[in-house]
């Protein structure tokens, strides 16, 4: 269960982030998700219940986990057009071609936290 260590490993860097902050408690924790990740093959309700289990006893306990989907940018090695892929359209919005240079992306960024303090 790949997606519960990934988890584990978002609310290890909540834990981190909160450090400087004694008390304070995350509500929301965004996360942007690379739109070629294998993330997207979950359901979102999915994602959230593995991030609801690797938060039990921790500050993160009750933030909710909302997740923005980020298109990764390519260049058409064809025609030289730039543009991004989504996961679903893998050819170039220009000339149609499917030899795309796609830009290595980090998968999962933790975003941001709202916090309660």
């Amino acid at each position: 269960m790949h997606e519960l260590h990934l988890m584990d490993q978002i609310v290890k860097l909540v834990e981190g982030q909160l450090e400087a902050h004694p008390g304070a408690r995350p509500t929301v924790v965004r996360l942007k998700v690379s739109a070629l990740s294998h993330l997207h093959g979950h359901e979102l309700p999915f994602l959230r219940s593995a991030f609801a289990l690797a938060a039990r006893d921790t500050p993160a306990e009750d933030a909710s986990l909302e997740v923005i989907s980020v298109p990764v940018p390519a260049a058409c090695r064809s025609c030289g057009a730039q543009g991004e892929v989504n996961g679903e359209v893998m050819t170039c919005r220009t000339c149609g071609s499917g030899d795309l240079a796609i830009e290595a992306v980090p998968e999962v960024v933790l975003h941001e936290m709202v916090v309660e303090e």
